[in-house]
Parts: C-alpha cells; structure tokens; sequence
C-alpha cells in the first residue's frame, strides 16, 4: 500500500483515535465490540482482488465481469455493515449509516459507468496525470453518468482525487473508531464466561 493510500485509510482511524482519547475513550475497549459475520468482509474483499485481477484478462472478458464482481465485492460488504449494526447504540449506528451511504454513493457511479469517473481537471489540481485509466478508475468524457457522485474532490498534498461517498466514508470510520473506544469494559468475570449475545449488552 502507497502513502497516499495508507494516510486515506488510516487518516480517519487515527483521526476517530484521537477524539476517543480525548472524550475518555480507551483504545483497550475496542476488542469488546465483537463483529458478526466477519466472514463476510473477507469474501467481499476476496472478490474485490478477483475484480482488479480481470485487467489482465483477454479480448472482453475482463470487461464483461468486472461490474459484476464488483456489485458482488459491494453488496458483501453492506451486508456485513448491516448485520454488524443491530444491536448498537446510537452512535455506532450513524457510523454504520454514514458508511453504508459512502459507499452506496461510490457504488452508483461505478454501476452505471462501469467504473469510478473522475473528473481531469480535478486530477490536474491534484498534480496527477489525466487521462489515464486503472482497473478502478477511468477520466470523464462526454458520456459520463453522475459525475457528481464520481472522484471530484481534489487533495492536491496527497496528490489524490476522492469522491463525496469517500468523505463520508472516511467520517464514519472516525466516528466509529471514537465510539467504540467507549464501549463497556468487561469484568475478569465476563471474559471468562461464555456470552449468549453477539454484542455484549444488546437487547
């Protein structure tokens, strides 16, 4: 993973670390938010390797299968956000429902462009080189859907360009960081137990 990756990502971790920290949270209760169906994040990620792979695929058969696995490589994961946001107080669940937006608001112009546009001049503020196109990401033209929805934003010292479902999915990740590290400490006595809920707590 690249640096401008890697500060995109763990820029809003840090981020809802510190405001964890600094409302009197405790980076030591995060292991008490257990998460259901963690099986499910790693196939929508499995898919999502599987996606980018198709590239290098021959004549149009990468072409025709990579809106479909990546709906799949979506749909996966949203489900696992909505199975992990039962039982949740009502900060987790905002969390929760800014990430399912973000990346609804990512997945439709992926949909109906096939890939994520991004608009050139935005990419130009950002010092990158337009007009070029990945497994990912391809420039605006003249068709073009929903470009609003597309990577318009441009982070000119991180040399990147996002989208608005990338804000808020970035908000979401702090929030939920910074709201998990106020989750309820276990008791010696209720780790050695067994617990009868996914959640400990929930209703």
């Amino acid at each position: 993973m690249g640096a401008t990756a890697l500060i995109l990502f763990g820029g809003p971790v840090a981020v809802g670390a510190v405001a964890g920290y600094l409302s009197g949270g405790r980076l030591s209760r995060l292991p008490g938010v257990r998460l259901r169906r963690l099986w499910l994040l790693w196939l929508a990620a499995a898919v999502q390797v599987a996606q980018l792979a198709t590239t290098s695929l021959p004549g149009a058969a990468g072409h025709h299968l990579r809106a479909p696995l990546l709906a799949l490589a979506f749909a996966l994961a949203l489900l696992w956000l909505g199975v992990n946001a039962r039982g949740r107080n009502r900060p987790l669940k905002a969390g929760v429902g800014l990430a399912l937006t973000g990346a609804v608001l990512n997945a439709v112009p992926i949909a109906v462009n096939g890939r994520m546009p991004y608009s050139p001049s935005a990419a130009a503020v950002a010092g990158l080189r337009a007009g070029s196109q990945t497994a990912k990401n391809v420039p605006a033209g003249h068709g073009t859907r929903l470009l609003a929805l597309g990577d318009t934003i441009p982070v000119p010292p991180l040399h990147a360009v996002i989208s608005i479902g990338d804000v808020l999915l970035a908000i979401a990740a702090a929030l939920l960081v910074a709201t998990a590290m106020h989750h309820p400490a276990h008791t010696a006595q209720e780790r050695t137990q067994p617990c009868s809920t996914p959640f400990p707590g929930s209703a």
